[in-house]
Parts: structure tokens; C-alpha cells; sequence
């Protein structure tokens, strides 16, 4: 898994016009929170920090977050994982973010993105690819955490469909979600029926008027 360095600052407790004022440096209010750790408010680059996630998927990428106290000493490097992430609901500029702190002997839990690789044959024959479900829950050791799972399609044929249980997984790593769940199929196409009042109304129209018969 590829390594990601973050670095942050510890903060204290602040009001909203504090925080306010934070973010208006392009700083980003944070906790880390777990065994270890405890819960530490700290503050990081927002531009830095929008990078990583425009990058990478959250819940399969781990952080070095290095924190830096205040007399500006850096502490050891703490694993995190990013739990959960504010947003502005209108701008949709990042708000606040939690960082959860993990352990190398233990398992974690999170979701983790499914990608479609391949072309379904099916869709050559005039079917339409549904991407049913886009996201697995899976368990496993942090140095096993893979990014991302992948489908392969290429053998899906008109009314085939690729579920949980056919991930190939990664050595280590087991998906929690019901086997049968359908990631992807390859359905045929809707074909819209007229609808009653358009067929009525072509009726009436095509019906002679009084006196022309």
C-alpha cells in the first residue's frame, strides 16, 4: 500500500469564530481519536488534505500523520484511517475531519470502492450495464487494506450478473457484505409503452368528425 504523510498541529478547543478563523488560513479543524491517542484535537492543511481524498478512496487509504506539538516537536507518526468528513453543504468545501488511529495487529472495518474493469459483452448485443453497488464493507489487517476491489465484467452476457461473492479478494481480506448482492448485470433494455391518454388521444383524433362519414 502506498504511504501517505500528513503533517498537523496541535490546536486547543476553540469557539466557532476561532474555528472560523482557522479555516479562513486555509487550515482545517481535526480530531484524532483511539486506543492510544486518546482524543487530540490537531488542525491540517485543507488544500492537503482535499488533495488526498480527490486522489484516493477514504475508507482504503491509510495516513502517517505526523503531529507537531506545541513547541514544535514532532511526535511519532500516528496511523490513521479518515472516519468521517464534513463538508459545506453548498460549497462542499471540507469542513472538519476525524481521524481514527489504528493498529498494525488489528483487523479494521471499512468500506472500500468496487470498480468495474473490462467490457460486458452483453452490452454489445444491445443490454444496458447496471453498477449496482458501488462500495463493499471489508475486514482485515491494516497492511492488507486494499484500496480498492475490482470486477471483472468482461464475461457478463445479456441477463448475467456479477454479485459479492465472485470478488477475487486479496490474500487476508474478507468482504462482510451478503455474497448475493449484485455488484453489476446486463439488462435489456426498457422499452416505454405509449402511455393510455397519448393512445386515446391518437384515437380521437383519427376518428372522423359528425357529418363527414
Amino acid at each position: 500500500m502506498e504511504s501517505i504523510t500528513l503533517r498537523a498541529e496541535v490546536r486547543p478547543r476553540g469557539t466557532k469564530g476561532a474555528l472560523r478563523a482557522l479555516r479562513n488560513r486555509g487550515m482545517l479543524p481535526a480530531v484524532v481519536y483511539g486506543k492510544e491517542v486518546g482524543n487530540l484535537l490537531v488542525q491540517c492543511s485543507e488544500k492537503e488534505l482535499a488533495s488526498i481524498i480527490a486522489r484516493h478512496s477514504i475508507g482504503g487509504t491509510l495516513l502517517n500523520l505526523e503531529v507537531v506539538n506545541g513547541s514544535g516537536q514532532v511526535k511519532a507518526p500516528y496511523l490513521v484511517m479518515i472516519r468521517e468528513v464534513q463538508r459545506d453543504p453548498i460549497k462542499q468545501k471540507l469542513m472538519h475531519v476525524d481521524f481514527y488511529q489504528v493498529s498494525l495487529t488489528e483487523e479494521i472495518e471499512t468500506e472500500i470502492p468496487v470498480h468495474l474493469v473490462g467490457e460486458a459483452p452483453g452490452v454489445k448485443e444491445g443490454g444496458v450495464l447496471q453498477h449496482l453497488l458501488r462500495e463493499v464493507t471489508v475486514s482485515c489487517l491494516p497492511s492488507k487494506l486494499p484500496e480498492r476491489l475490482e470486477a471483472d465484467i468482461s464475461k457478463l452476457g445479456l441477463g448475467d450478473q456479477f454479485t459479492v461473492g465472485d470478488l477475487e479478494l486479496p490474500e487476508g481480506v474478507k468482504v462482510l457484505d451478503d455474497p448475493e448482492t449484485i455488484i453489476a448485470n446486463v439488462v435489456a433494455p426498457v422499452v416505454e409503452e405509449p402511455e393510455a391518454e397519448e393512445e386515446a388521444a391518437e384515437a380521437a383524433e383519427a376518428a372522423p368528425e359528425p357529418g363527414e362519414e
